[in-house]
């Protein structure tokens, strides 16, 4: 029985290459700063940094 709204499939949303994304922004970050005077960011707040930019992109979108 169809309901008159289209669903997608979870399964065809790919989920965001945040791989590709951390790789990204660690050579960025490398090339910005030569000789980093601290450890490397752990993983979860590479993570956290990357939902974050994530939201601001959303709501930017939503308000214009």
């Amino acid at each position: 029985m169809a309901s008159g709204f289209d669903r997608t499939d979870d399964r065809e949303v790919a989920p965001p290459p945040y791989k590709m994304i951390a790789r990204r922004i660690g050579l960025r970050l490398r090339e910005e700063f030569e000789r980093p005077e601290a450890e490397p960011l752990p993983v979860d707040h590479v993570d956290l940094l990357l939902r974050l930019r994530h939201k601001e992109r959303e709501r930017s979108r939503q308000s214009a």
